[in-house]
Parts: C-alpha cells; structure tokens; sequence
C-alpha cells in the first residue's frame, strides 16, 4: 500500500525559493487518470535524499515490515521523514516523478532498492517560501507558516470533516496531517490566517495543480507540525508577483 505523509519536513532540505527558480503555474486542476485506484490509508515509511531532492516511500515488491521501521538507520544522503498521524481517508497515487504521462502500469511507479528493501519514488520538492517572512524549515516559529511547492501525482479524498486553513483572500487549504494527540485549532497563525473545522457536506477530492499533465501541489505546515494541501487558489496563476 502507497500512502503519502507527505510532511516533506526535511532539515537543511537547501531548497530554494519560488522567486529564485522563477517557478509559475497554472492554478488550473490538471487532468486526472481515467480511473482512480482508491486505497486505504496506512502507516507511510518515508524517505528524503538530501542531494537528489527526491521523497521515496516504503513500497513495490520488499517493502520494508512496520516493526523493522523504527529500527531503520538510513545514512547519507538519505534521512527518515517525519511520522506523522494522517486525516485524509483514502488515497490514489498514480505515477512517480520524471514518468512518462503515457505510461501504464507498473510503469508508472518508479521502484528502487536500498538496504535490502524496496522504495517507490513518490514526491519532488521544488521550492520553498515563507509566511510572513523567512522562519526555521522544520519548525517554523508562532506565527508563520513554511510552503513547499512539491509534484506529486496523487489525490487525496477526505469525508466527513476536514480541518480548512484560510487567509481569508481566497486561499483555502485542508489539513492532511499532524504530530500531537488531536488536531490543534488554537495553533497561532500569520495574520489574518484563521484554521477551523468544517463539516463537508459531499467528499473532498484533493488533486494536483497545473493544468494539463503537471502535479504541482503547496504544502503548508505551522509550528505545531499540521501539514496542508492547498486546494482552492485566489489566482489563476501561482505566484503572484
């Protein structure tokens, strides 16, 4: 099973900013596969490379067992994600980074081999940015936010509730994760910022940014570790300059 933490929480990650790789994409939904593969989430065992800015997950033929996990000890230039408690209820996670968007599967997912298991590359960091100004990537302070742009070919599903974070201009993100005991509302948020619970009235079908076959995604995560998928933007174009 592939699920995605996708915390992306990495130190030293030496990623640059938006305004310094020029990044701009379409706020348009890029296009989704015929059919989607819905799955149950799991426990996601994640991996960063530190140099080829790649996210790889337990998966393919040898994934490595959950009670193997905490005793797993990558070395350089691969270190452990952050474990964190997931809210979304089902996940499609349909082709890795750098892929051919004609491709079918399995060759969609990319496998590799490290330490005598097997790893699916599953998500790209691009940039990062902050908000209001520049803040510690892993712990951000009281009142900040980090964004990392990532491509990420997956969609997220969520029922029932979700934990909706605003700035109230017209960006919306849902809550996908959190390292406390419950979700944390009273989390202190850049100015004009507010996070609250909202009941959904149908299921929230999260997916990629773009237009076209581009997987872009923003995550957004606060100082008490929440992580966010942005999933309404206020521009058609992203970032605005």
């Amino acid at each position: 099973m592939i699920v995605l933490c996708v915390g992306l929480l990495c130190q030293s990650c030496g990623l640059p900013t938006s305004k310094e790789i020029g990044l701009s994409f379409s706020t348009e939904k890029s296009k989704l596969p015929d059919s989607l593969n819905w799955r149950d989430i799991g426990f996601a065992k994640e991996l960063f490379n530190q140099k080829d800015k790649i996210v790889v997950i337990s998966g393919g033929s040898k994934p490595i067992p959950l009670d193997k996990w905490g005793d797993f000890d990558p070395s350089f230039p691969w270190k452990k994600n952050i474990d964190r408690n997931l809210l979304f209820q089902k996940t499609s996670f349909y082709r890795s980074p750098g892929t051919d968007v004609n491709c079918t599967t399995p060759d969609c997912i990319h496998q590799r081999d490290y330490k005598g298991y097997t790893w699916v590359d599953l998500a790209e960091p691009v940039c990062i940015d902050f908000i209001p100004s520049e803040t510690d990537i892993l712990k951000p302070e009281k009142g900040y936010l980090v964004i990392k742009t990532i491509k990420k070919c997956q969609a997220l599903l969520f029922t029932d509730s979700i934990f909706q974070l605003t700035d109230n201009k017209g960006n919306y993100y849902v809550m996908h994760a959190y390292e406390t005991n419950r979700p944390d509302t009273t989390v202190v948020l850049p100015e004009g910022w507010t996070l609250s619970k909202v009941i959904l009235t149908e299921p929230l079908i999260v997916s990629p940014f773009g237009g076209g076959i581009e997987c872009y995604f923003n995550i957004a995560g606060d100082h008490l570790g929440q992580g966010y998928h942005q999933y309404i933007f206020a521009n058609s174009v992203y970032p605005i300059n």
